[in-house]
């Protein structure tokens, strides 16, 4: 897997809580889907979500959504607001 798509966009990762910032994410549509979809995660504890800086926090049970889980989940959804930064039609990734 290549996350290098993902950890562009890491701004604070630690052990149960990461925060992601990305433009399209200040889209209230966008963090609206980005909150119905990542909440239905197993493992993932809450999302703080500001559309005003386009970032989330997200915290997590590490022991029921392993690393190599998250990062999964994370990849796809910065495929997915890349595309819809760039205008690009795109499809909510099915986490």
């Amino acid at each position: 897997m290549n996350a290098l798509r993902l950890l562009k966009y890491v701004r604070s990762f630690s052990d149960g809580r990461v925060r992601i910032r990305h433009p399209a994410l200040r889209r209230e549509d966008v963090a609206a889907t980005a909150k119905e979809k990542l909440s239905a995660v197993d493992g993932v504890g809450s999302l703080e979500f500001n559309t005003l800086s386009g970032s989330v926090l997200i915290l997590y049970d590490s022991a029921q959504l392993p690393k190599e889980r998250l990062m999964a989940v994370g990849e796809a959804w910065a495929a997915y607001l890349d595309a819809v930064q760039a205008g690009r039609p795109a499809q909510v990734p099915d986490c």
